[in-house]
């Protein structure tokens, strides 16, 4: 195979890629076709698609499906770029989940490579004169929890790749080695938390810019991650061994403990990935959903509303105040139960089958008042519990009709802020998502999780929402998010959008998200130029908070012709690809 040194410069705000690649000719194809305009966040292909929440991400994966690569190939390249690119929303320090179709035996699979408490992990472990200190739960530490996406990602390949593992690993070895043009989001994240950053001396050189060491890397900067090069060739050459039971995996556990945390070398060799069964229930009796199981609460609540929405005719009402609050109203009820039920079902009884039945959500659509909104505590009296505030996620379909939902996480930014020197990886603050004090009334009366309280090598609760959804029997749409519990509620407009309200994919993506998840008792809306509907809403009832959306929603659909369009939303600015398009346009209301 020949080897190209493919530069690009970084134009109108996009960065593509620059790195030693042997797949440069399928890259660079693809970007000739799909210029850098920050404005065209939609490709269309007849062949495959590949949709993440960073261009040079989009490229890599189009550029391992062009290769022959099958859509789990892609989308361990497209994950692991963006490890290298948005180490604030994942990485080889974290976990996550992946919903898979394979075309073949059309089987859909769920794979769960979630992050685990520590063997020495107790219930009360944060709490500190009778309270929770948040503090020791999101950063040192204390807050890691046993990373899973290195053996996620090579579970993945071995279940479903086609490429040998070298050959998906090895550009992003080079990107991370050679370097990238950074985007505009990773200087954002690294000023945010520049008072924590600038007192962790590796943490801080490694993003440190090149021109001005006393300042950290900008925007169209090129920046080269040597550390975590490092980390990738051992991935790369070993597969994740080295991870579990080698020199990272003692490099990961000494950076922890130093750091005030409990992560033990028993706890990473011990770690295993889960093979489940997804969740599937059916809508509009033609479509066929499928979701990610516990220890995600994404596929539940997301089939839950669905079901009690069914009840409605929401393309007959077109999308207004009488439909809007219908959607509204049945989030409320899906996450309230969330926050009564839901945790890790290796340890607690979930009744998952109970919440995403037809006739659990008969019983929930009929409480609904189509002229006003309930009391708080009739839709339920758990407190909601905390979730991933990072994340990314990639929606993929390939040219044999593969389909590959994944979303991955170090939970708020930059994890733990723990920063294993020498490797470059970066450990996630997962135990955050735990309830951390269960059992304790909050500030409404409403009482903490138990469902979700910390034990050993539990799994935390999950709003990471993969879906996959067929119509009639074929591949219909792809689609997930980044968010916290917000991606849960972005994951069903994107649903609502393209099947009840007939909006393309591209307007499914743009148009005005709106979240609400029952506590607190607020309707958090992106708004209408006008106005007129947060108006009619509040009318209702609702208590409204007009701000921008937290999240950011990749979808991949195929319509009645077999065109597949992919849209990354422009939130995060985000850019999807092929490798083969057929064109690419501007496509916005």
């Amino acid at each position: 195979m020949t080897c190209f040194h493919l530069k690009t410069t970084p134009k109108e705000g996009i960065i593509l890629l620059v790195s030693l690649i042997c797949l440069a000719p399928a890259i660079l194809q693809a970007q000739e076709k799909s210029p850098p305009d920050p404005a065209n966040f939609t490709v269309l292909s007849q062949s495959q698609v590949v949709a993440a929440d960073n261009p040079t991400a989009s490229a890599v994966g189009a550029a391992i499906l062009e290769q022959g690569g099958s859509a789990a190939d892609a989308g361990v390249a497209t994950l692991l770029t963006l490890g290298v690119v948005h180490p604030f929303a994942s990485g080889l320090g974290g976990g996550g989940f992946c919903l898979y179709r394979d075309a073949k035996t059309q089987k859909v699979q769920a794979l769960d490579f979630r992050e685990t408490a520590p063997g020495k992990a107790d219930r009360d472990m944060y709490i500190r004169k009778g309270k929770a200190d948040s503090s020791l739960s999101r950063y040192g530490g204390l807050a890691v929890a046993t990373p899973g996406e290195p053996a996620g990602l090579y579970a993945l390949h071995q279940a479903h790749g086609t490429l040998e593992w070298a050959d998906v690993v090895d550009p992003v070895y080079h990107l991370a080695k050679d370097g990238f043009y950074v985007g505009q989001l990773l200087p954002k994240r690294l000023e945010s938390k520049r008072k924590r950053i600038e007192l962790l001396p590796e943490f801080n050189a490694a993003f440190s810019s090149a021109k001005q060491s006393d300042e950290y890397v900008k925007a169209f900067e090129l920046l080269k991650r040597p550390d975590l090069a490092e980390s990738l060739k051992l991935y790369r050459d070993k597969g994740p061994t080295p991870f579990y039971s080698g020199e990272i995996a003692e490099a990961i556990v000494k950076s922890a403990q130093q750091s005030g945390g409990v992560l033990s070398m028993d706890d990473l060799k011990n770690y295993k990935v889960s093979w489940r069964t997804p969740l599937e229930g059916t809508y509009r009796k033609d479509y066929q959903i499928y979701g990610m199981p516990s220890p995600s609460s994404g596929g539940i609540v997301t089939l839950e509303v669905l079901n009690i929405l069914e009840g409605f005719d929401l393309r007959k009402l077109g999308y207004g105040v009488q439909s809007v609050h219908l959607i509204i109203e049945a989030m409320k009820h899906a996450f309230a139960d969330r926050a009564r039920w839901m945790g890790d079902a290796d340890f607690v009884k979930v009744p998952v089958k109970h919440l995403i039945s037809k006739d659990y959500a008969e019983t929930r659509r009929k409480k609904i008042k189509t002229d006003g909104v309930l009391g708080l505590k009739e839709y339920g009296t758990h407190a909601p519990p905390k979730d991933d505030d990072g994340t990314t996620h990639i929606s993929i379909i390939d040219k044999d009709g593969n389909m590959l939902a994944c979303t991955s996480t170090v939970n708020t930014s930059f994890g733990s802020l723990v920063y294993v020197p020498k490797w470059g990886i970066i450990l996630n603050n997962e135990m955050d998502d735990f309830s951390a004090q269960p059992g304790v009334p909050n500030a409404f009366g409403l009482i903490g999780n138990e469902q979700n309280a910390i034990a050993p090598n539990k799994k935390p609760l999950s709003s990471m929402s993969p879906t996959l959804i067929l119509h009639k029997g074929k591949p219909f749409m792809v689609t997930g998010g980044s968010g916290g519990p917000t991606i849960i509620t972005g994951v069903i407009m994107s649903i609502l959008r393209v099947i009840d309200f007939a909006q393309s994919p591209a307007e499914a993506i743009v148009s005005p998200r709106l979240h609400h998840q029952w506590m607190p008792e607020k309707l958090f809306f992106e708004g209408t130029k006008d106005g007129t509907l947060e108006k009619e809403l509040e009318q209702l009832g609702h208590t409204i908070s007009v701000r921008s959306s937290y999240n950011s929603v990749q979808i991949v659909v195929v319509d009645e012709n077999g065109t597949i369009t992919g849209v990354s939303d422009p939130r995060k600015m985000g850019r999807p690809a092929s490798s083969s398009p057929t064109h690419t346009k501007e496509d916005s209301p």
